[in-house]
């Protein structure tokens, strides 16, 4: 069964004040000191302008309500899904619907190749759509809800699962070529998935006992296998989707914190761990890795945002007790995006860590936001909202 990291999701009481900002639709926008995730004075920075805003679904009568969808954005058409099953087709632009279908609860960003569009769903299915009508092509359900974006290598399309299952589909047909399996804990594990990185001809992903592997693309079959669980027995999970830089392969654990190895071998080349000082037998739930060539940042469940050198050095830490889940952070220019489902979303300088501005529109954000290279920023709030920003 899986889980949410314990003590994750601590509400907080203080209120935000309404702005208008960008197309003058009334929005709450407030800074905040990200050491204790906390809302305190009005920070100097203003990144954030609102360009319009879209309900992708209606969840205003849940008390508790999350959405971990990410948008894909293609030239001028934005493509995102929802926990209630809706599916949309945007102008990225405007936010006018291009085409609608109901397709079943969403959890990431779907992957966008030529004229198809692949899906994954909280019902195990891939299901692979015209990009330009919607009409779906194929579906192929697997054992578990897929919630990380498909990767495409070849004629193949590639994905994980909650199952610990990795399968490779013909992505033109949506035939079966392989799938890799590991076995999964009896014991409780935490909520999520890792991804799969391609590099060269070897695809990286982790899974629910805290083994990291590496497959070969061609047949699925093993090329290394590492253990990234240290010394814990449960909750090891390694749900963070590796990234590669040179010939390091950085990855985590939550049982082990980060690990950076040798892509080729599997190797550990060292080890940082995370102690929280309440649970000092355990890392904390990763959100997710990121890095912009020279560090690593990585966002863990209550102990915060950190940026790590490539040698396993902390450089800065900014803390996130309180602010709920986090999500995977996002590297654009100078800043780091992230977001925290109680909190919602920071814009952090990337150099220092520090707290540029924050967006909370009342109920967090649990998805990771998506940033366009002409400098939209686009994310989908706990209520089922996708805001576009323009990103200053």
């Amino acid at each position: 069964m899986k889980l949410t990291a314990p003590s994750l999701f601590a509400s907080l009481a203080a209120g935000l004040a309404g702005v208008t900002a960008g197309c003058g639709q009334p929005i709450d926008i407030k800074h905040a000191d990200a050491m204790s995730a906390e809302r305190t004075e009005p920070l100097a920075e203003a990144r954030l302008s609102l360009k319009w805003k879209f309900v992708t679904s209606d969840r205003s009568v849940e008390i508790t309500p999350q959405e971990f969808a990410a948008p894909a954005v293609v030239q001028d058409t934005l493509y995102v899904g929802s926990a209630h099953g809706e599916f949309y087709a945007l102008r990225a632009a405007t936010g006018q619907v291009r085409w609608h279908k109901i397709l079943g609860s969403v959890a990431s960003a779907p992957l966008v190749l030529g004229p198809l569009l692949y899906v994954g769903t909280n019902d195990g299915f891939l299901v692979a759509l015209d990009s330009n009508t919607g009409e779906e092509k194929w579906r192929y359900q697997g054992r578990g809800p897929i919630e990380q974006t498909p990767v495409a290598t070849g004629d193949l399309v590639v994905f994980s699962n909650e199952a610990d299952q990795v399968i490779a589909l013909d992505s033109r047909t949506g035939k079966f070529k392989w799938q890799y399996k590991t076995e999964t804990p009896e014991e409780y594990t935490l909520r999520g998935h890792a991804g799969v990185r391609v590099d060269g001809d070897l695809l990286y992903t982790g899974f629910s006992n805290g083994n990291l592997v590496a497959l070969r693309k061609d047949s699925g079959t093993l090329a290394w296998s590492t253990s990234l669980k240290a010394d814990a027995e449960r909750f090891m999970d390694v749900d963070a989707t590796p990234i590669v830089l040179g010939q390091v392969l950085y990855a985590s654990s939550s049982s082990g914190g980060v690990y950076a190895l040798d892509k080729t071998t599997g190797l550990v080349r060292w080890r940082l761990p995370f102690y929280d000082i309440k649970t000092p037998s355990s890392s904390g739930n990763v959100g997710g890795l990121a890095t912009d060539g020279k560090a690593v940042f990585v966002s863990v469940a209550d102990l915060g945002t950190y940026a790590i050198d490539l040698q396993g050095n902390i450089l800065w830490r900014v803390g996130a007790r309180g602010g709920g889940e986090p999500g995977a952070p996002v590297v654009v220019d100078d800043m780091l995006v992230y977001s925290l489902a109680e909190d919602g979303l920071f814009l952090a300088e990337r150099r220092t860590g520090k707290t540029l501005e924050y967006f909370d529109p009342g109920d967090g954000i649990s998805a990771q936001p998506t940033i366009t290279g002409d400098g939209r920023l686009f994310v989908v709030s706990n209520r089922g909202i996708l805001y576009s920003f323009d990103l200053d």
